[in-house]
């Protein structure tokens, strides 16, 4: 029969190993969110929007109405 401190060790040990398997997962998850978001492609034609959009704010600014009606929000 184990004694508590017996138990209390095991308990202790195995919440290593699940915390190992947890930091593991964790990893996991963010390789795939970063993989999900390397892999969102845009246009060409919605690059060469952004392109003069850009363009046009670092030269002038834009106003935030002008923004949102260009973004469609």
């Amino acid at each position: 029969m184990s004694t508590d401190a017996e138990l209390l060790k095991a308990i202790y040990e195995e919440l290593k190993v699940i915390k190992e398997e947890l930091k593991k997962l964790s990893s996991k998850i963010e390789l795939i969110e970063t993989g999900f978001i390397q892999e969102e492609e845009i246009t060409e034609e919605e690059a060469e929007e952004l392109d003069r959009l850009a363009e046009e704010t670092r030269k002038e600014g834009i106003p935030w109405e002008k923004l949102k009606a260009e973004l469609d929000l």
